[in-house]
């Protein structure tokens, strides 16, 4: 008896464990309006304010040093970033330290802005449960579409109709 309930324990645990990573991975279904707030200071200590981007597509990508997924995704963001100078990309480095997030920044070559949220107060703000997580939020600040884990540049592009 005790078997039978471990192992129905156990697929229990694996189905939901399943769910919620299916679930995880889908993408927003858009049309809901950003925080009223990405608001801080970059690694370099200057200051970002999302509201200033406002009429430009902006795609925000949450990271942090210590994030195997982030590390992965690093170069595809990069090459998203240097690829389309009409868009505004923003990282947030968060839960990291601040020395960690600009050498990650460094070996990677990001070249736009990063702020820095070393409590995750921005994460919690914009509703991120895993990183990386990348919005795409349209020029009247609406995030039309969500990208939660590692992706490609790829995915990144095909995200990105979504905001024009």
């Amino acid at each position: 008896m005790d078997r039978r309930r471990i192992a129905t324990g156990a697929r229990v645990a694996v189905t939901m464990a399943a769910v919620i990573a299916t679930l995880a991975l889908l993408p927003a279904c858009g049309g809901s309006t950003a925080p009223k707030q990405l608001k801080g200071t970059t690694l370099s200590g200057e200051p970002v304010d999302l509201a200033s981007y406002r009429g430009k597509p902006v795609v925000i990508n949450f990271f942090a040093s210590w994030c195997g997924p982030c590390n992965m995704e690093a170069p595809e963001v990069a090459a998203f970033a240097a690829a389309h100078p009409e868009v505004t990309v923003i990282g947030v480095d968060t839960g990291d330290a601040q020395t960690d997030g600009q050498g990650f920044v460094q070996k990677y070559g990001f070249q736009f802005p990063i702020v820095f949220d070393p409590s995750g107060a921005l994460a919690h703000d914009w509703g991120v449960d895993g990183i990386p997580t990348t919005f795409f939020v349209d020029k009247n600040g609406v995030v039309k579409a969500k990208v939660v884990g590692s992706s490609t540049r790829e995915t990144f592009e095909s995200k990105l109709t979504s905001v024009y």
